[in-house]
């Protein structure tokens, strides 16, 4: 039995941006099956009214081993940590979980953990799709966030293969992209694509609110002729600004568990930039402009390539 044949019963945890997209997906993909979820009541019954997901999941709340032959874990890091701890014990063998955490290294630590304490088992592929958007909940859900996404399966010791081709079939069947990795290099990866961008973008939008001596303490008092620069510099903000500072509507609720999770990786690419920046700092000073034009170029050729990576035929690894 596959996991689109009619008889699956699948459960969502965590009904929001992809847990919803997630339900979504497996309809227009042609899912058949039972599709159940377990978050706040709000958000079931705006599920349910949308016809996102058939009803309530009622056994984690009642203490009762689950019927579902694949959990899907789509909440905050903690959310899948704290799931996998407090649950484990309520999964069958049969049962697959994955997840959608934006690190790895952490949740296929616990994963494993869970799984030894408990006294059945179940099967754990960690999983991340490179999807999303700066804003949250199951009102942005939606069948096409996943279509030519890249998604991260985590390939361990404890993984089967059947697991993992089965997986990485259902992933395909949504739109997506599978590609099979290491914890490991997962959290290397996204702190470079992913994390990175997410703290430049929100550093650089607080730019416009003028300088600070430090953040949490009160910021410094302004001249007329600063006030009357900002305010300039917001008008003429444009879509340049907005493309750049996208990112920094996120929620920090969101980061928090993500900057936690991978904070040696997100400092190493951080520490990465910073070295960047300052060649390109001393080039100016200097006034060489032949280095700052190889900047661009290396730039544009990244940026190539890139788009040929993305938009190729793509091939599994």
């Amino acid at each position: 039995m596959t996991l689109l044949d009619r008889q699956s019963h699948i459960c969502i945890i965590g009904c929001g941006l992809i847990g919803g997209s997630f339900a979504l997906a497996l309809r227009r993909a042609g899912f058949k099956g039972r599709l159940t979820a377990w978050d706040n009541e709000t958000t079931i019954r705006l599920a349910v009214e949308r016809g996102v997901i058939d009803a309530r999941e009622e056994s984690f709340q009642q203490g009762e081993a689950s019927t579902a032959d694949l959990v899907f874990l789509a909440t905050p890091i903690g959310g899948i940590i704290d799931f996998l701890r407090r649950h484990h014990g309520l999964l069958r063998p049969s049962t697959l979980v994955t997840d959608v955490g934006s690190t790895k290294v952490e949740i296929c630590q616990c994963a494993g953990q869970s799984r030894q304490a408990g006294a059945a088992g179940f099967e754990f592929i960690g999983g991340h799709p490179m999807a999303g958007s700066e804003h949250s909940g199951i009102e942005y859900a939606r069948a096409d966030l996943f279509d030519r996404a890249t998604w991260a399966l985590i390939d361990q010791e404890t993984s089967s293969a059947k697991s993992l081709d089965d997986l990485a079939r259902l992933i395909e069947a949504l739109g997506a992209r599978p590609i099979l990795m290491a914890a490991e290099e997962h959290d290397r990866a996204v702190a470079l694509v992913s994390h990175l961008p997410q703290l430049l973008a929100s550093t650089l939008a607080t730019l416009l609110l003028g300088p600070a001596a430090d953040r949490g303490t009160p910021a410094i008092e302004l001249t007329a002729l600063e006030h009357r620069q900002l305010e300039l510099s917001r008008r003429m903000a444009a879509s340049g600004w907005r493309d750049m500072t996208r990112l920094a509507g996120s929620s920090f609720n969101i980061w928090r568990d993500i900057i936690m999770t991978n904070q040696p990786e997100v400092l190493r690419t951080l520490v990465q930039f910073q070295s960047t920046l300052q060649l390109l700092t001393e080039a100016l000073e200097h006034r060489d402009y032949q280095q700052v034009r190889e900047l661009f170029d290396d730039a544009n050729q990244s940026v190539v390539q890139l788009r040929e990576t993305h938009y190729r035929q793509f091939d599994k690894v």
